[in-house]
C-alpha cells in the first residue's frame, strides 16, 4: 500500500516577525510545526515555497508594516503560499481580506492550524485554490490556553523564550491588545518547566517569561497549580525554574504596575537565579494622564517600586515604555513623564507617539494632541532617556559583571564580545584570546565576569577579569 503523501515535504519556510516577544516565541513554535512535517526553515529571505508573516497591530505603524512585508514577500516569492497572521488580521480582517498578496489570513488563536492549512493547499490543483480567512473572536472563542507541545531551541544559541500566558483583561484605554488577544488564560505550570527544563538541558543560558501580560499568569477563575507550590501569580513560574538544576538565569517579561505592587517585586528576590532586571511599563508620569490611560497607580506608586528594587541592588536594571501625546496631554503633563524619567533613572526607555486604535475608548477622546507635538514630545522623551541612561551606565563602571557572551561585533575599539549582564545592560567586552591565535576564541553562551570601564555605545564597556 502507498504511503501518505506529505505535500509539505522539502518545501522551504521562511518567517517574517514583527513585534512582541510572544510573536517571537509563537513563531518558533510554528516553524517548529513546519519543520516536524517535513519542511526546512530558511533564515533571512531567501526564495521559499511558504512565506509567514506573523504581525503585529500595536500602533498604526505596526499595522503599516504589517503590510508592507507581506507585499514585499510576494513580490520577492510571487509563487510562494503567503500566510498572514497574528494580530493585525485579528483587528482588522477586512482590511487584511483586501490585501491581494495574503493567501491564507489567520487571527490570533489561529496560528497553530497554520501547518495544516498549507497542507490542503498544496493538496489542491493551482487552479483551485482560494484565499482562506479565518478569524474568530478571542474573546468569545478562548477560555482557557491551547496547550501545545513547547519549542525547543530559539535562532540565537544563548538566550530562549517561552510563553507562559495568553491575553489580557486590564482594558488600558488606548490599547486595543485585549480585543486581539482575548482574555487572560494561563498555561500549565507542569508544561512551563517541562519546556524550561528541556532549553537548559539544550544549553540555554537565560530563560525569558514571557506573555500578553505575565503579570496576570493565573490571575483567571478557574486557574489551577498543577504543581502545587502554595504560590501565586507569576512566582509559581519563576520558583518552578529557580529549582531546575544548572547555572542559567530566569528573566521576566513586562510587568504591570496595574497587577503587581513593591511588596510583590520584593518577594521575588530570594530566588537567586532571577535576573535583576525588571520592564516595568509606566505609559506617562502624569497622575491624570495615567487614570484617563485606566492604569489604576499613581507615579509615586510606581517610583516605590523602582526604589525596592534599587535598594536591593543600586545597578538593578529598569526598563519602561512611556506613550507621548495621549489626548488631552498638556505641557504639564508631559513634563511630569520627563519627570519620572529622571527619578527613575532608567536603563532604557521605549517611547512613541500616541497611536488611535479602533475599539479604543481613547481613539474617541477629545483633545486629540497633534501629530507635530507629539512627535516634538517623542524626541524630548528619547533625548532625556539617553542622558539618564548614559548617566546610569555610567554608574556601573568599575563594577564587576557576570555577562552571557552572544556574539562577537566589529567596532571602533576593535573586534569586541557583545553580551548582557543580569540588569539587561549591552556590555562588550575584550578577551585576551582574541589576538593570541594559540587560545580559542569562542565565548559563545559562556558565563563570562568583566570588569567595566565606562560608557560604550548603547552599553558599556569592560575587560575579562
Amino acid at each position: 500500500m502507498a504511503g501518505k503523501i506529505n505535500p509539505l515535504q522539502d518545501k522551504t519556510v521562511s518567517f517574517f516577525t514583527l513585534g512582541c516577544k510572544v510573536n517571537q516565541y509563537e513563531s518558533q513554535a510554528c516553524a517548529e510545526s513546519f519543520r516536524r512535517a517535513g519542511c526546512r526553515i530558511l533564515d533571512g529571505e531567501g526564495a521559499a515555497d511558504v512565506c509567514v508573516v506573523n504581525t503585529c497591530s500595536v500602533t498604526r505603524l505596526a499595522d503599516r508594516k504589517s503590510r508592507q512585508y507581506m507585499r514585499r514577500v510576494k513580490k520577492q516569492n510571487p509563487k510562494a503560499l503567503v500566510i498572514i497572521m497574528g494580530c493585525y488580521p485579528q483587528t482588522n480582517p477586512q482590511e487584511v481580506s483586501r490585501i491581494e498578496e495574503a493567501d491564507i489570513i489567520l487571527g490570533t488563536t489561529e496560528k497553530l492550524r497554520a501547518v495544516s492549512l498549507a497542507e490542503e493547499w498544496f493538496l489542491l490543483p493551482e487552479d483551485q485554490r482560494k484565499k482562506v480567512i479565518l478569524v474568530t473572536d478571542p474573546v468569545v472563542r478562548q477560555t482557557e490556553y491551547e496547550q501545545h507541545e513547547g519549542i525547543t531551541g530559539m535562532e540565537t544559541k544563548t538566550r530562549a523564550l517561552i510563553k507562559i500566558q495568553e491575553g489580557c483583561n486590564r482594558f488600558c484605554s488606548y490599547c486595543v491588545i485585549p480585543h486581539a488577544r482575548g482574555q487572560v488564560r494561563s498555561r500549565s505550570a507542569a508544561a512551563i518547566r517541562k519546556e524550561a527544563e528541556k532549553l537548559v538541558s539544550a544549553g540555554y543560558k537565560e530563560i525569558t517569561l514571557t506573555g500578553i501580560n505575565t503579570a496576570l499568569y493565573g490571575a483567571e477563575n478557574g486557574f489551577t497549580d498543577d504543581l502545587n507550590t502554595g504560590l501565586e501569580g507569576v512566582e509559581i513560574i519563576v520558583k518552578a525554574l529557580n529549582d531546575i538544576p544548572g547555572d542559567f538565569l530566569i528573566r521576566l517579561g513586562s510587568m504591570e504596575p496595574t497587577v503587581i505592587d513593591a511588596d510583590y517585586i520584593a518577594h521575588l528576590f530570594r530566588y537567586e537565579k532571577l535576573a535583576h532586571h525588571v520592564h516595568l511599563s509606566i505609559q506617562s508620569g502624569s497622575d491624570r494622564v495615567i487614570a484617563r490611560m485606566n492604569r489604576h497607580y499613581t507615579a509615586e506608586d510606581y517610583l516605590r517600586i523602582v526604589k525596592v528594587c534599587r535598594d536591593f541592588d543600586p545597578l538593578y536594571g529598569v526598563t519602561t515604555d512611556i506613550i507621548c501625546g495621549f489626548p488631552g496631554e498638556t505641557e504639564e503633563d508631559f513634563a511630569a513623564s520627563l519627570d519620572v524619567v529622571r527619578r527613575a533613572q532608567y536603563l532604557h526607555v521605549h517611547g512613541f507617539p500616541y497611536s488611535r486604535r479602533m475599539y479604543t475608548p481613547a481613539a474617541d477622546m477629545p483633545d486629540q494632541v497633534p501629530p507635530q507635538v507629539k512627535k516634538q514630545r517623542n524626541k524630548e522623551l528619547i533625548a532625556a532617556a539617553e542622558e539618564v541612561s548614559r548617566q546610569f551606565r555610567a554608574s556601573m563602571t568599575g563594577s564587576a559583571q557576570r555577562v552571557l557572551a552572544e556574539e562577537t561585533e566589529q567596532t571602533e575599539e576593535g573586534l569586541l564580545w557583545k553580551g548582557h549582564c543580569s540588569n539587561y545592560c549591552t556590555v562588550y567586552f575584550r578577551d585576551p584570546s582574541m589576538s593570541d591565535p594559540s587560545r580559542p576564541v569562542s565565548l559563545e553562551n559562556q558565563w563570562i565576569n568583566v570588569k567595566i570601564e565606562r560608557v560604550f555605545r548603547d552599553g558599556v564597556l569592560g575587560s575579562v577579569i
